[in-house]
């Protein structure tokens, strides 16, 4: 697992998180550094979901300090394609409060709905789906609006309906903030009941301030255990708290975070953000929580979530008086067994002894339609992890005091 970044990385890293500093400030652009190689920094930014705000923010550079004129062309076409999208967004999301409105569904959408509207510009904040919490005795009446307006039912994982218009929309709608089997569970279950209705809404209902923000503090630290917190997620986080801190009702939210025993992550969390993004405050360190933030593209490192996941599986079988290896757990990846293929293959809870055509079906599709298969790079994830690396990734977890969980 890759734990140290050579001195030309913490350079471009440097410059990318200077530059997402000026785009939501809305400062002046900082002037490139000698040597710089654009299209690198471009992979970055693009790996963070944040290329938007980067190609916007260089192209505001003084005339003689822009990039060469092909990469110029290059960062305006991005920038024209992300605004399609964010467009395409826009619409198809109100369409689809509109339709919620039209058969009263109840529904609260989360994160990237309103983060975008955080930011200076809202295709700054990319998004890849929708989330909306919703009641789930109205799963009927969301079906038949979504039919009704052109989506694709996909297939409900226990807590999660999964909701699809090509080429641009994916949209979740989530029974509960976090799943049945989470911590935190008993206290946001009924989260929906202490929201507040919209201006201009009938149906569409919000998050009180202080919950929207502990929402985003609890889904980061749910990504630790899967992964890991991106840049773009601690750039969330700053510009929420920064946009309404003042508004703030410190004793609720103090008093939230010392319940979910997450005080120790939200200041360390958010002293990174407004470390690296208050723009009269800019200091990076380069630490081991701060590499691993910047290592973690847009939703976390796949190593680190493939070593959690076989820790756990070990851990779990020891403690059963059983044995199991990272071979079990490459197994377990490759032929998952019925209720993990429930959700893509609904089919095999009604028909179990298919489970094995669901695995030919999905492997398949990852082969030849989504095209997301890495042999190498997928055994090496699996097999190449050590004992530092796991005491490595505890440390972290220690650091920001949410280590509970058992891996």
């Amino acid at each position: 697992m890759k734990k140290q970044l050579s001195e030309i990385e913490k350079k471009e890293f440097s410059y990318l998180i200077n530059v997402l500093s000026s785009a939501v400030n809305e400062t002046s652009a900082p002037l490139p550094y000698d040597g710089i190689n654009w299209n690198r920094l471009f992979i970055r930014a693009k790996a963070c979901g944040l290329d938007s705000a980067f190609s916007n923010t260089v192209l505001s550079l003084p005339k003689e300090y822009l990039p060469d004129d092909e990469m110029v062309k290059f960062l305006k076409e991005n920038i024209n394609a992300e605004i399609l999208i964010d467009s395409n967004h826009s619409y198809e999301i109100e369409k689809v409060l509109s339709a919620f409105e039209n058969y009263k569904i109840k529904n609260v959408p989360l994160k990237g709905y309103f983060l975008k509207k955080e930011y200076p510009r809202s295709d700054y904040r990319s998004i890849s789906d929708y989330d909306i919490l919703f009641d789930i005795n109205q799963i009927d009446l969301v079906k038949k609006a979504f039919s009704e307006i052109g989506y694709e039912f996909l297939h409900n994982d226990g807590y999660q309906c999964h909701f699809q218009k090509k080429p641009y929309m994916y949209i979740e709608m989530h029974a509960t903030l976090v799943n049945k089997s989470n911590e935190y569970y008993p206290y946001l279950v009924n989260i929906i009941d202490s929201t507040v209705k919209r201006e201009n809404y009938n149906f569409s209902y919000k998050l009180r301030l202080e919950d929207h923000y502990l929402y985003l503090i609890v889904h980061n630290s749910k990504h630790l255990f899967t992964g890991g917190i991106s840049v773009r997620m601690l750039l969330d986080i700053y510009v929420y708290y920064r946009n309404h801190k003042n508004d703030f009702d410190f004793d609720y939210l103090n008093e939230k975070l010392r319940l979910f025993k997450l005080e120790t992550f939200e200041k360390r969390i958010r002293g990174i953000a407004f470390n690296w993004f208050s723009p009269d405050k800019q200091k990076i360190t380069f630490d081991d929580l701060e590499i691993f933030i910047l290592l973690s593209e847009r939703h976390g490192r796949l190593d680190a979530g493939i070593m959690i996941g076989s820790q756990k599986l070990i851990k779990s079988a020891e403690k059963e008086g059983k044995k199991k290896s990272k071979f079990s757990y490459f197994l377990k990846s490759v032929f998952p067994n019925r209720a993990s293929m429930a959700g893509p293959c609904p089919y095999v809870n009604r028909f179990p002894f298919l489970l094995p055509v669901s695995w030919v079906q999905i492997w398949l599709k990852r082969i030849f339609v989504y095209k997301n298969v890495n042999v190498k790079r997928g055994l090496k994830n699996r097999f190449s992890y050590t004992d530092d690396d796991v005491k490595y990734y505890r440390g972290l977890l220690e650091e920001l005091d949410v280590n509970n969980i058992d891996f």
